[in-house]
């Protein structure tokens, strides 16, 4: 549940057909349409990029690292526009929302935190969750090496394939995962909203 123009409202995951139109009969509209891309690993090679530095969650939130997670946010803030933007439970629910994962930062470019990537994986799936640089240090590389170094994270724990998603408008994302192997699923994916007020008692289905 979020706040958009003083009003509480209930949002969805990213979901498939299927799971959105039970959602659709039960009153929530689509707000965002997206494109879910594959990488099935084939002949991926490593990142190898010592410079990235691997984190958990546990240790982002952690009183001596606060700093760190604050200016991750920031990032986020500045990549993402509001409502889209992550906070500090919404990102921790995401790094929640697989078994395991990881998220990598690049701390160059003259920026505490210069760009992210939040990877989780579930059995032999993975996600790149989300993927942002900062407005000054874009167009060096940055994403790129973020996303290499997720996927090939996502190969040494087991992973044999990792998935994306983007809207079907975001041309240097396309581009990006385009670049890097991904194909892109046929299936769109949908996220969809209605007003908390709207539901007994304020809850919906999760």
């Amino acid at each position: 549940m979020f706040s958009r123009d003083g009003r509480d409202v209930l949002r969805t995951q990213a979901l498939g057909d299927d799971d959105a139109r039970w959602f659709v009969e039960r009153g929530f509209s689509a707000v965002q349409s997206l494109v879910m891309l594959r990488h099935d690993h084939v002949g991926l090679a490593p990142s190898g990029d010592d410079a990235l530095a691997p984190w958990t969650w546990r240790r982002l939130r952690s009183r001596r690292h606060a700093q760190v997670a604050d200016a991750v946010l920031a990032v986020d803030a500045d990549s993402f526009a509001p409502p889209w933007n992550m906070t500090r439970d919404a990102f921790a629910a995401a790094c929640h929302a697989t078994s395991d994962h990881v998220v990598f930062v690049d701390s160059r470019a003259g920026h505490p935190v210069a760009g992210f990537v939040l990877a989780g994986r579930s059995a032999t799936n993975a996600y790149l969750q989300r993927l942002a640089v900062h407005p000054q240090a874009r167009r060096r590389g940055i994403a790129r090496n973020l996303a290499r170094a997720a996927l090939a994270w996502a190969q040494r724990n087991g992973a044999t394939s990792s998935y994306v998603n983007t809207e079907p408008d975001n041309q240097p994302a396309l581009a990006l995962y385009a670049s890097l192997g991904f194909v892109t699923n046929a299936e769109r994916l949908t996220v969809l909203e209605r007003p908390a007020a709207a539901v007994p008692g304020g809850r919906g289905r999760r």
